[in-house]
């Protein structure tokens, strides 16, 4: 029961940086600008797609109740969140 709990609250917080990220790809958020840097909306608009992505793939792992399955999906989501982070300081304004 625990990990269901703990599975939609992954494919929620997916489904919301998902969709953030992507409704972000040509306006300002935080301290980044994509709207002054392609790459950058470029970046945003890849990780709200995958993040969307993996938010269903998620979704569908949680209602299959496959514990090998699950355990692919976590994997592949911290590999990707950890990715995403990565590439976005690379971003990170200059003083």
């Amino acid at each position: 029961m625990l990990i269901t709990i703990l599975m939609l609250l992954l494919t929620a917080i997916n489904l919301f940086l998902g969709w953030y990220l992507f409704t972000h790809r040509n306006r300002p958020f935080l301290v980044f600008h994509p709207e002054k840097n392609a790459g950058l909306a470029s970046l945003t608009k890849f990780s709200g797609l995958a993040l969307t992505v993996m938010g269903v793939v998620a979704l569908v792992a949680t209602v299959i109740q496959n514990n090998v399955f699950i355990s692919i999906v976590l994997i592949f989501d911290i590999i990707l969140v950890l990715v995403v982070q990565m590439i976005f300081v690379s971003f990170f304004p200059k003083q």
